[in-house]
């Protein structure tokens, strides 16, 4: 036999530990957010990025949105288009986010933060060095939105690979990249044209020279394909996975235009 579950008449029926656990709770809670709420706040205008950050993606899109405020204002040139750039960019890769580009991005140009702080942050919760290149590929996307990079531009995406502990030849073959890219789309060809630039962008992007040997060319082919290939990002988020697999495509083209010389 199932007894009936008994139910207290009223409020006041309820013991008096139960009521102050309803009414205090929310209060306690409220209290508690505000408090947090102020200390990123004083953070913000210390110039710091939150430390305390929990990682997820609108916390990821607001780090990369304060690296791209502060490479945008470097070159006031162009700047309507970087910022249409920026915003198609979090559409692409970061669909599921709930977040308000504009109010962000405006935010973001009011309240310039240390670089160093936003690159811990990163660094604390991206262990693995090449989806940190990932960061580098955004600015460097931003930088070359007129088919050229500027020497302060340079210095401040060497500054930012630095404190990603990234390597030099990683934000050079980035840079290739977008430099084979530009050039694809200027010209109207396909990477496969196998003009002395164009080996020469693809030379960078393998790490390899010019006149290296097609065994030589095969390693460093198969040493990129094991660091980009999109299956080691399957653990990251959608977005990690496509901008890898974008990546991957064009190391392939590299590799097919040094193996046909």
């Amino acid at each position: 036999m199932i007894l009936p579950l008994a139910y207290p008449d009223s409020l006041y029926d309820l013991p008096a530990y139960y009521i102050a656990i309803i009414f205090f709770t929310p209060i306690a809670l409220g209290i508690f957010f505000l408090i947090r709420s102020k200390r990123f706040d004083k953070q913000w205008k210390a110039g710091l990025f939150p430390d305390k950050y929990k990682f997820n993606q609108d916390h990821l899109l607001e780090a990369y949105l304060s690296l791209a405020a502060l490479i945008i204002q470097l070159q006031k040139t162009e700047k309507g288009q970087k910022i249409v750039f920026v915003n198609a960019y979090f559409n692409r890769y970061f669909k599921k986010s709930n977040y308000d580009f504009s109010d962000s991005l405006t935010f973001c140009f009011s309240h310039p933060v240390k670089t160093e702080s936003v690159t811990n942050w990163l660094k604390t919760h991206i262990t693995d060095r090449v989806e940190r290149t990932h960061i580098i590929y955004f600015l460097v996307g931003i930088t070359m939105i007129d088919g050229k990079i500027s020497l302060q531009d340079k210095k401040f995406l060497a500054i930012i690979n630095a404190q990603l502990e990234l390597n030099l030849n990683d934000l050079n073959r980035i840079l290739a990249m977008y430099a084979s890219y530009q050039q694809q789309r200027e010209q109207n060809k396909t990477f496969k044209t196998t003009s002395p630039n164009r080996r020469n962008q693809a030379a960078i992007i393998l790490g390899v020279s010019l006149d290296a040997t097609n065994d030589a060319i095969k390693k460093a082919y198969r040493k990129m394909v094991k660091l980009h290939h999109p299956d080691k990002f399957q653990h990251a988020g959608s977005e990690q996975i496509k901008i890898s697999e974008e990546k991957f495509i064009q190391i392939q083209n590299a590799y097919e235009v040094l193996k046909n010389k």
